[in-house]
């Protein structure tokens, strides 16, 4: 509409000049003329319906002749503009001429200083290079040790976001690993921040693959902190849980004895004895089974700070302390995770309590006093005490706890410097809450693709699934996901002549519900994103998955280059300097997508497109957008 109006002016100006220039002329001509003059007024005005119509037909016939002439000046300007915003992203790129002579000149002088410009880029590069080269040697000897190391270890940030781990710990917590990722959807968040207070301290934990010990080191310069992580085996809690089920049955059988020994008559008191003695052989062969103490030694100071902590976090109650001077420096024997998830389920219906720490003997002695008779303490905090050979019983509105103590001098390991080795700019996940509010740079994507054995997402099935993570503008090439699919039925020659698949080379591989989970977990806590993404969610959601909000390059595409008609995948990626591998593979295709995302991105800030929400609005209002399968 705007092009109708601007052609409807420059047509209406031409007309004012031609009929000004034309009466100028006559005016000119018949000066001196009066007779002349008269006659032709007399004949115009006579003739002026006639005249009108002739006027109105030349503008008709001139608009029919220029009209095409001035749309194709205007699409081929535009299509040189938004042709031109390719170097932002891709210097490399240039210009073909094409158009009037003003144009090719034009083209050729923005080709001339884009290559100027390349110049000058190589140079700067040059110099960061140089100025990175004794950064990224440290880099690379951090990677090579932490992938040769045989624990898992995953850095992340403040939030709980990874920023680095290795192979041994993709292993351990498995697909839902990735960085940018959050660390507490596969551990457990209280079992971290209590960690974080014991960094010399090994904690069992429950992992997405099975038990696992880990350690939590803190980095007070970053702000982050670093994970060990280990295998545990389950034989341990299952000779735990026998213990404590052997010895709550063999205290009910000790009070049956003790009960037995003051009702039988005299002629059964021999009889009474020899129940006790075997109750007592018995109590000492159920000792022989207790396991191992996983409780630590921890600074009484240290102790109440992290029951503290935990109280606030898990049971929303923030208690009174006193430390008598006698207890400060004791080394408490104690499950401290443990002891504070047992204190937590006990405080859980209480809105305060007072916590007093005094020294007994050689004993670490913790009142509890309550603002009403205390409960009957939690078999979690009994299991706790008792595993670090302590006691514990209620005396009305207290509950007392007695643990094993030594009094020690304090000892504070040297503070050295963290590691400073960074693999992920942690300014890059500073992710506002909500998704449509976040920056385009600051989220992490997950490019995917679909090959499937048709067209139709009723009929057809899935054959393979491929997707890479990108964050960033950083392709993440370590971090894809790869999976062949047994269709369960031929695949037509048609569509193995487009990605090369046949049925006999997916026999035997995992049926599609098998390969889900993995992917769902990969997909998980990230942006999807696709080419012609219409299409893949079709099958996904027939397959039971969701995968929205989807940002789509196709889209992008006409966004970014309304003017220019080819938008296929290997076009943008010709376009944008990508080389095209593995073309109609499915992560061949992935990863094409995320590369050419990422040089959309500075495009798409150019244009003033800056949040996911701003792009996912700008989208929808494209007419492609209502194309569904």
């Amino acid at each position: 509409m705007r092009e109708a109006f601007r052609f409807a002016g420059a047509l209406l100006l031409g007309a004012l000049l031609v009929g000004g220039t034309w009466a100028l002329g006559l005016f000119l001509l018949l000066q001196g003329e009066r007779e002349l003059a008269q006659a032709l007024l007399r004949l115009a005005q006579e003739k002026l319906p006639l005249l009108l119509f002739v006027g109105a037909l030349f503008l008709l016939v001139l608009a029919a002749l220029l009209h095409p002439l001035f749309l194709g000046y205007l699409a081929a300007t535009r299509a040189l503009g938004q042709e031109a915003q390719v170097l932002l992203s891709h210097p490399r790129h240039r210009l073909r001429p094409r158009g009037p002579l003003e144009l090719q000149s034009l083209a050729e002088l923005i080709n001339r200083l884009a290559e100027e410009k390349e110049a000058l880029e190589k140079e700067v590069e040059a110099r960061i290079a140089q100025a990175k080269a004794l950064l990224e040697e440290e880099r690379r000897k951090l990677s090579a040790l932490i992938g040769h190391l045989p624990q898992g270890v995953v850095l992340a940030n403040p939030k709980g976001q990874v920023l680095l781990y290795n192979p041994p710990a993709r292993r351990l917590l498995g697909e839902g690993l990735g960085a940018g990722k959050s660390l507490f959807g596969l551990l457990d968040r209280g079992l971290l921040a209590h960690a974080l207070g014991l960094p010399g301290e090994r904690f069992l934990t429950q992992g997405p693959k099975g038990p696992l010990a880990l350690r939590v080191v803190p980095l007070e310069g970053e702000g982050g902190f670093v994970v060990l992580l280990e295998e545990a085996q389950e034989g341990g809690k299952a000779k735990e849980a026998l213990y404590f089920r052997l010895k709550d049955k063999l205290s009910g059988l000790k009070a049956l004895v003790e009960t037995l020994e003051r009702e039988v008559p005299e002629p059964l008191k021999p009889l009474a004895k020899t129940a006790q003695t075997t109750a007592k052989e018995l109590a000492d062969l159920v000792q022989t089974l207790a396991p191992e103490p996983r409780a630590a030694e921890v600074v009484a100071e240290d102790l109440l700070s992290l029951l503290a902590g935990a109280l606030e976090r898990e049971a929303g109650v923030s208690p009174g302390f006193a430390l008598e001077e006698e207890a400060r420096g004791l080394l408490v024997r104690a499950d401290t995770y443990a002891l504070a998830r047992g204190l937590a389920a006990l405080l859980s219906e209480t809105e305060e309590a007072f916590f007093r720490a005094e020294a007994e003997g050689g004993l670490f002695r913790l009142v509890v006093e309550l603002p009403g008779p205390a409960p009957s303490p939690p078999k979690d905090l009994v299991q706790a005490v008792e595993s670090a050979s302590g006691s514990l019983w209620v005396e009305g509105r207290r509950l007392l706890l007695l643990l094993p103590a030594r009094k020690a001098a304090r000892l504070r390991a040297p503070q050295a410097p963290p590691p400073r080795a960074e693999m992920v700019d942690p300014a890059l996940l500073q992710v506002p809450e909500a998704l449509e509010e976040a920056p385009l740079e600051g989220l992490l994507y997950t490019a995917f693709d679909l090959e499937t054995t048709g067209l139709d997402p009723a009929k057809d099935a899935i054959i393979a699934l491929g997707a890479v993570h990108l964050l960033g503008g950083k392709v993440l090439h370590h971090e894809t996901f790869e999976a062949l699919v047994d269709p369960g039925r031929p695949i037509p020659k048609a569509a193995t002549e487009v990605h090369g698949l046949t049925w006999e080379m997916l026999k035997g591989k995992p049926r599609l519900e098998e390969i889900l989970p993995a992917f769902r977990a990969f997909l998980a806590d990230t942006v999807p994103l696709a080419h012609n993404g219409a299409f893949d969610l079709a099958f996904l959601r027939r397959a039971g998955l969701e995968a929205a909000p989807l940002v789509d390059t196709l889209l992008l595409a006409h966004l970014l280059f309304p003017d220019l008609k080819d938008h296929r995948l290997e076009t943008l990626a010709e376009r944008f300097g990508v080389p095209i591998l593995g073309r109609h593979t499915a992560l061949g295709d992935a990863l094409m997508t995320a590369e050419v995302f990422a040089r959309m991105l500075p495009l798409l800030r150019q244009k003033g497109y800056r949040t996911l929400g701003e792009v996912l609005k700008a989208c929808q209002e494209l007419p492609l957008a209502r194309l569904s399968y």
